[in-house]
């Protein structure tokens, strides 16, 4: 049976991948991945569908994604440093077991009914404040789980996994909703998460030396970090347009149980199944940045990406027929997923292991909060003057800021993806930054 599904994986174009996922530790990660991202999925739809029924308020919509997203501004740095710092597997398995804790709150509060919309903000903005610390963790796990030069191939196959759970996950939290309540949703999410705490259990992965290292203050390092996203000519536009892409475009998809009820009259289903079209462009996304590899023009990969979602946006925004919005809805899906898979390998692939965590914080801070920074004032837009126009303007906006960017695609891509080469001479090793060596003069070199 192993050999068979290995046979059809190469015939299918995904030679590398058969690779990749013979590695002891990464297999035992993504066997815990899995389940572990439908039930992020399955809880983000579950709240954001019981948020609608407690209160039928847009800006609640918006200010419930504003708490699950919105602490990862504050404390995402933060979580960049530590994971520098300290065992990233520790991390790991504090958060998820975090995680879980919280899903047994919100489980037991809405059986007994006695879940507000207060309590329910307050428990998201718990998940947020966990996802601060988690989600630099997780993104700078990947290099020790798989050899450099395999680096793409492995984010592209995680991204892959992610996107396809947004695809199973609101077909799954549909029919637990239907079966019984966000309650049953929640309770899944408490399995999900501990199969993931046992996955971190079960693997080993090594200190680097960055963890090693001694260091200067939790203030200075985030310093560090930032000047050096910020002064690099390359990385710092990339994570200007992953920030309108967020706050301008990505907005959407927080939005749409309001659409679902408001703009198409659709219950639970219909909402599950506007949700599954963002997930099943997303897998597809995904499914494509794997089969490409390490082929270049990533850069070029991320900005035709945004313009995509832009259009589709936009054009979402102006339709009210279902068929026409459930396909811009798959684009979105398509180019949130394609744009940020390039970004982040691009930026994986010209950071040191040093300073890994913390550039990839804010990589991770924009992809998440973005999106709830714009729901948030497009939902309070949108209870006076309806959902189309925020999204409409948003998505206008963001189409025009890729445009712009689009123009200089030659020299970002010049910068980024010959330093790609450079760096990835090496192998067999990841190089770090000697301390005597600023991440500006890094920048500079």
């Amino acid at each position: 049976m192993t050999s068979l599904v290995k046979r059809l994986i190469i015939f299918a174009g995904f030679s590398e991948v058969e690779q990749v996922v013979s590695h002891k530790n990464f297999k035992v990660y993504l066997i815990g991945h899995i389940p572990n991202v439908i039930g992020v999925w399955v809880v983000r739809v579950a709240m954001g569908w019981l948020a609608w029924e407690l209160t039928e308020s847009a800006f609640w919509l918006g200010a419930i994604a504003a708490a699950d997203s919105l602490p990862v501004l504050l404390l995402g740095p933060i979580g960049g440093v530590l994971a520098d710092r300290l065992d990233r597997r520790s991390l790991s398995i504090a958060t998820q077991a975090a995680l879980c804790v919280i899903s047994v709150f919100l489980a037991l509060l809405t059986m007994s009914d006695l879940i507000t919309i207060w309590l329910l903000f307050f428990l998201a903005l718990m998940r947020g404040i966990t996802f601060a610390f988690w989600q630099p963790v997780r993104l700078s796990l990947m290099p020790t789980l798989v050899p450099r030069d395999e680096i793409p191939i492995a984010i592209a196959l995680n991204s892959s996994t992610f996107n396809t759970a947004q695809f199973v996950g609101p077909a799954v939290a549909s029919g637990l909703l239907t079966l019984g309540g966000p309650s049953l949703a929640f309770i899944f999410n408490i399995f999900a998460a501990g199969v993931m705490v046992w996955a971190f259990m079960a693997i080993d992965v090594p200190k680097t030396k960055s963890i090693k290292k001694k260091r200067s203050s939790i203030y200075s390092e985030m310093v560090d970090g930032m000047r050096y996203s910020l002064n690099h000519s390359g990385i710092a536009p990339m994570l200007f347009i992953l920030l309108i892409m967020g706050t301008g475009i990505r907005p959407l998809t927080e939005l749409m149980p309001g659409f679902a009820d408001l703009v198409f009259g659709l219950d639970v289903g219909g909402y599950s199944l506007m949700v599954s079209s963002v997930g099943l462009g997303a897998m597809c996304g995904a499914i494509w940045m794997l089969r490409r590899g390490n082929r270049g023009g990533i850069t070029g990969v991320a900005l035709r990406s945004g313009l995509l979602g832009g259009a589709s946006a936009l054009l979402f925004s102006l339709t009210g027929w279902l068929p026409l919005a459930l396909l811009c809805l798959s684009l979105l899906g398509f180019s949130m997923t394609s744009s940020g898979i390039a970004t982040q390998q691009l930026i994986q692939l010209n950071v040191s292991d040093e300073l890994r965590g913390r550039v990839l914080s804010l990589f991770g801070m924009i992809f998440r909060a973005g999106p709830a920074l714009g729901a948030l004032f497009m939902g309070w837009v949108a209870d006076f003057a309806g959902l189309s126009w925020p999204v409409g303007i948003g998505a206008a906006i963001g189409l025009f800021a890729y445009l712009l960017v689009y123009r200089r695609r030659e020299q970002i891509s010049e910068l980024l993806e010959q330093e790609k080469v450079l760096l990835s001479t090496s192998k067999d090793s990841i190089p770090f930054i000697s301390s005597e060596v600023s991440p500006t003069e890094r920048v500079a070199e």
